[in-house]
């Protein structure tokens, strides 16, 4: 029952207010941790002697509406009760109050709740990753009765999350262009209560196994935990990996899901995960993100012939072997190795046509052509490259929702491209677009115009000249990441790319400009939170009006040799975090720095800036830097280390 605001109007002491303050903020301003305050205050009534002493003399300040002793003892209570729920000793009460929310869970969303165990404490977890997840250990239900056909399965998991969301059972951070979930974690409270309810039903098992929870005293005496076969598995790995893995007293073979992360510092070759492949029988989740498998990864992954799921991302190898080509029932294929990794990938990927998520390294062999072709359920295609792809595949992806694509520079593959956009704009949610072309001509520049503006377009990086920018309202309001390189702009492009609504992240690179000035006036930039100009040799002044970039965060300054001082009026941006000035004349450098308490001419325009970092990579590593590469490079990605260095 909810009290109204004037019911006790007029009432409340400020001391008691402070103390209802102290309670919301012990609470984390959440529903979990309210409801967790309303039952400690419902204790103050109750026959619990551990909570008040003197109940009924509290009861008579309530009605002689004298509550500041109460208030004061509510938030001691309440700090009590949280500090011996949290030890799950007898009080565990805590979590049978948090455990309701979780019965009061659709039948449908409960795994989804549990599932979130997987995941390492205050873990940043992709809600993109998390649906695909939840699709593949077949979570998502749709229901063609209630909701539209074209629904698809992201749009029903995020109906999920939704849920735990609105219930307070997880705490999310919104993309601000598209007011989409970006991520999601778990409030220590309601983390708890889910390993427990995990554990209590044999969700899952993580290991090491001193992850584990214990069951909270008041549970354990009235439930039983499940000691059915393991389904699925969360495994930490850390220093002592090789002690418990391969699990030899496990059932493997039973095991639908693993999911691997890891606390190492280093990142040795794991021979034992190879066993992965020959273990896991009936395996339809595999992740595992960060690991170095040598040159090629091992031929027995095509044995795991039930995978729905399959994160490879931030691995070590070269080759993907042909046996990828047997995982039929695959979803969702994460191959999106370190930058500086030139992936071969075989012309296998056509059979996999239950694919609906595809993630492509952002270099690969180009003498290895990919047909694409024929996966005609795909929703996402990550960094398409037409150096290796034919374009003409794309319009036979009829459900393609989210395209990142990068373009050789020939006409033709724009003009194809150009001609599925503007037929399929209605269908697409979101496209990104790498695009290395001289737009010299009135048709260049008039297709460009176009391609800019699809209401789908959330980045673009421009390579190559431009006669000039299209008009600030030939953009799409949705553009929220653009980089321009080697332009040759004769006209101050700040003047358009200010007026862009969204955009929160901006790079100039090498010749976007080539005259000697820019400005940014006063209502410009007014998303922009990240900023970087580098290699435009020909700027000298840049002044910043009073209002401009009101939530800038980071600016990088490198590489402009003839600007001679930081920009006029970056004092005016308070919300500046860290500014990076590289590679710039030591006369600018001079101008910002504070040496020997003698303040450089320009140090009170960055002095209010936390974070200023001065550096300069132009004249090669130093030899600390160049041991430093080394130990990064051994521990890190050790096939990858100079023959030269390997000995020394």
């Amino acid at each position: 029952m909810l009290v109204g605001e004037n019911d006790y109007a007029g009432s409340a002491s400020p001391i008691c207010a402070e103390e209802g303050k102290s309670v919301l903020f012990a609470s984390g301003a959440s529903w979990i941790g309210l409801t967790v305050a309303a039952c400690a205050v419902l204790a103050l009534t109750g026959s619990s002697g551990s909570w008040s002493e003197q109940p009924g003399d509290i009861g008579v300040k309530f009605f002689d509406n004298s509550l500041i002793e109460c208030s004061i003892r509510v938030r001691q209570n309440f700090n009590s009760y949280l500090r011996e729920g949290r030890s799950l000793g007898e009080n565990g009460r805590v979590y049978e109050v948090l455990a309701l929310s979780y019965h009061d869970l659709p039948y449908q969303v409960k795994p989804c709740f549990l599932h979130l165990g997987n995941f390492p404490e205050d873990y940043k977890i992709s809600t993109r990753k998390l649906y695909q997840l939840w699709a593949a250990e077949g979570f998502i239900f749709s229901d063609s009765n209630q909701f539209e056909e074209e629904e698809s399965i992201m749009d029903i998991a995020e109906r999920y999350l939704h849920e735990l969301k609105q219930r307070c059972m997880v705490q999310v951070q919104v993309e601000e262009s598209t007011g989409q979930f970006k991520s999601c974690q778990l409030h220590d409270l309601t983390r708890e209560l889910c390993l427990l309810k995990g554990k209590e039903e044999n969700f899952l098992k993580r290991i090491p196994l001193s992850l584990e929870p214990e069951l909270v005293g008041s549970w354990s005496s009235s439930s039983r935990t499940s000691a059915g076969i393991t389904r699925r598995l969360s495994v930490t790995v850390d220093s002592d990996f090789e002690t418990y893995f391969p699990l030899k007293q496990e059932k493997l073979d039973r095991v639908r899901s693993a999911l691997f992360f890891s606390r190492l510092t280093d990142r040795k070759h794991h021979p034992s995960l190879q066993l992965l492949c020959t273990g896991f029988k009936l395996l339809r989740v595999l992740d595992l993100e960060r690991f170095d498998f040598g040159r090629k990864l091992s031929d027995a992954i095509g044995n795991l012939i039930h995978l729905r799921y399959l994160s490879l991302r931030g691995s070590h190898f070269y080759k993907l072997p042909s046996s990828i080509g047997k995982l039929k029932f695959l979803q969702t294929l994460d191959l999106r190795v370190p930058f500086f990794v030139c992936l071969t990938i075989p012309d296998v990927l056509w059979k996999l046509k239950n694919l609906r998520h595809l993630y492509l390294p952002r270099s690969q062999d180009r003498d290895n052509k990919l047909k694409l072709s024929t996966l005609s359920k795909l929703e996402i295609l990550k960094n398409f490259d037409t150096r290796v792809s034919d374009v003409s595949d794309i319009p036979k992806l009829t459900r393609l929702q989210k395209l990142s694509a990068i373009f050789s520079p020939e006409m033709e593959n724009l003009e194809a491209i150009n001609n599925y956009l503007r037929t399929n704009s209605n269908r697409l949610r979101n496209s990104s677009f790498r695009i290395r072309y001289d737009f010299k001509s009135d048709s260049d520049i008039a297709l460009l115009r176009e391609m800019v503006g699809y209401t789908h377009l959330r980045k673009m990086d421009l390579n190559g000249c431009l006669k000039n920018l299209p008009e600030h309202r030939h953009f799409s309001d949705s553009l929220t990441t653009l980089t321009l390189r080697n332009s040759r702009l004769e006209e101050d492009p700040m003047a358009v790319l200010e007026n862009l609504p969204v955009l929160c992240s901006l790079v100039l690179r090498r010749d976007v400009f080539l005259g000697n000035e820019i400005h940014c006036s006063s209502t410009g930039f007014c998303q922009l939170k990240i900023l970087e100009v580098l290699g435009i040799t020909t700027l000298e002044n840049w002044r910043i009006e009073r209002g401009a970039m009101l939530n800038l965060q980071y600016l990088k300054i490198d590489e402009c040799v003839n600007l001679k001082t930081v920009p006029k009026g970056i004092e005016y941006v308070t919300t500046i975090r860290e500014l990076v000035i590289a590679n710039m004349p030591e006369a600018f450098k001079r101008r910002v720095e504070m040496v020997q308490e003698e303040e450089g001419e320009d140090f009170h325009r960055v002095k209010h800036i936390p974070s200023i970092t001065i550096i300069d990579t132009s004249r090669g590593l130093n030899k600390n830097s160049e041991n430093q590469l080394k130990g990064l490079l051994r521990n890190f990605y050790p096939s990858v280390v100079p023959k030269k260095w390997k000995d020394t």
